[in-house]
């Protein structure tokens, strides 16, 4: 009995369901309420006036809200749905030429013994797509590949979790550069923009360092031959080594995707590309892929099809995870809890404040999993009260940021659920690796706030 339960809260569809009805259930026990919102006129951000809070007429959940909240969740999450999709078919090709599995069994068999030394090397240079431009679910289509990597190894599927999308979070939290919340946030907190970006850096390469070697340790201790063992949706046909040579075609199909990848960022970077661009380069690396294979019309269709199949968990958790958010709005019952939150940080210690910022901000997220979203709602009221506390307002944007990134890994309505998803592990799997490393992270979350709060970190 204890294993059936066990089994079927690992699946992050029923969790994210529970979440579903735990939610509703709050929605009647939380007041109504809501803040006045303004455009500001020169940076186009939607503000909150802290001092605006007040109740509303409640809007209680009915069955028929909860269903066409799980449909409207759906349809607002339609733009990143679409791309994991279209972003599988294009994978599902390559992983069919046989290019990544020779690529992979290549460069295992360079690194020899050493295959270790791959968790540091992609950590790396996935964290600093997260640190430089604030990368997150632009990675999401590519975490099969990094899980399949982690399984040729020899290493438990999370370590592919863990060096994908586990490493962007932690360069998402702890970037110096981030338009999508440190951007905003200073904006908002009318701070230069990206200011402190020396102190936030020092902060990145801690943080990547420790998580680095977190993951290095658990690789060492989860690993070997049945790695797979308790993953019954990854398919070990899909995922196996290869002594096939590395030849002329399979380096032009992984050129091509490396191109891909790199206009993807480009256009990201320097033509405001979203998720509709990056879908199409997807599309176009698939079709084009196919071509160069000489894939017949009616291949090329089953592997499209396939692909879809291969991510499908990945995008219901997507769907029921925005619905979360459709039924909180519905309900109005996000601004009471930002405006609860913001009065217990007033009723600290003022040496307590910063850390009470942070645990807000982590709260938060679990309500807005939006960064520039998180910073629109939030920030015009941590700013004054930042002012009153005789606290420096980068601090309560350091807070704010660290308290949104990291959590990121934990609650469900935000990232790990749908990384978790679309990878086919366990959730209950995730936290295993995961907690251990998060109740240092935010241990050492509070050490840098208080420090911040002690120089005190100025706004240049």
């Amino acid at each position: 009995m204890k294993k059936s339960i066990k089994e079927t809260f690992s699946s992050p569809i029923v969790m994210i369901l529970m979440i579903l009805l735990v939610v509703t259930v709050l929605t009647y026990l939380i007041p109504a309420g809501e803040f006045d919102r303004t455009v500001d006129p020169v940076s186009g951000i939607t503000v909150v006036d802290g001092a605006s809070f007040h109740l509303v007429e409640k809007r209680y959940i009915g069955v028929m809200d909860f269903f066409s909240g799980i449909h409207l969740g759906f349809m607002n999450a339609a733009d990143v749905i679409f791309m994991c999709f279209f972003s599988s078919f294009y994978i599902r090709v390559i992983t069919e030429s046989g290019a990544f599995s020779a690529g992979i069994s290549t460069l295992l068999r360079r690194f020899g013994k050493n295959k270790r030394l791959l968790i540091p090397f992609f950590i790396l240079i996935i964290s600093l797509t997260g640190f430089t431009y604030g990368e997150t679910e632009d990675l999401y289509p590519l975490i099969p590949l990094f899980v399949s990597a982690a399984v040729m190894a020899g290493f438990d599927p999370v370590v592919g979790v863990a060096i994908s999308g586990g490493a962007v979070m932690v360069g998402f939290a702890s970037s110096a550069f981030n338009p999508y919340t440190i951007g905003v946030a200073q904006k908002i907190a009318e701070l230069p923009l990206y200011s402190g970006a020396l102190f936030r850096t020092l902060v990145y390469a801690v943080f990547v360092a420790a998580y680095t070697l977190y993951v290095m340790r658990y690789a060492r201790t989860h690993s070997g031959p049945d790695c797979l063992a308790g993953y019954d949706d990854i398919a070990a046909e899909d995922i196996r080594t290869t002594d096939a040579p590395f030849t002329l075609r399979h380096k032009i199909v992984l050129l091509g995707f490396l191109v891909i990848v790199g206009l993807m960022i480009y256009g990201a970077l320097r033509l405001e590309w979203y998720f509709t661009e990056i879908s199409a380069l997807f599309i176009i690396g698939g079709v084009f892929s196919c071509i160069f294979l000489r894939a017949s019309p009616k291949e090329s269709v089953r592997m499209a099809i396939d692909g879809f199949r291969d991510i499908i968990m990945g995008v219901i958790v997507i769907g029921l995870a925005r619905s979360i958010l459709v039924l909180l709005s519905d309900a109005q019952v996000i601004d009471t809890v930002v405006y609860g939150l913001y009065h217990a940080v007033s009723a600290l210690p003022k040496f307590l404040a910063p850390v009470g910022m942070l645990l807000v901000q982590t709260i938060l997220n679990f309500f807005i999993p939006s960064g520039s979203g998180q910073a629109s709602a939030v920030m015009p009221i941590m700013t004054p009260l930042s002012d009153l506390l005789g606290m420096n307002r980068q601090v309560a944007v350091l807070a704010f940021q660290m308290g949104d990134g990291f959590s990121n890994m934990l609650w469900p309505t935000a990232a790990c659920a749908v990384i978790c998803g679309i990878a086919k592990v366990p959730l209950q799997k995730w936290y295993r690796f995961l907690l251990p490393f998060y109740g240092a992270a935010f241990l050492l979350q509070c050490v840098f706030i208080l420090i911040a709060n002690a120089i005190p970190l100025g706004p240049f």
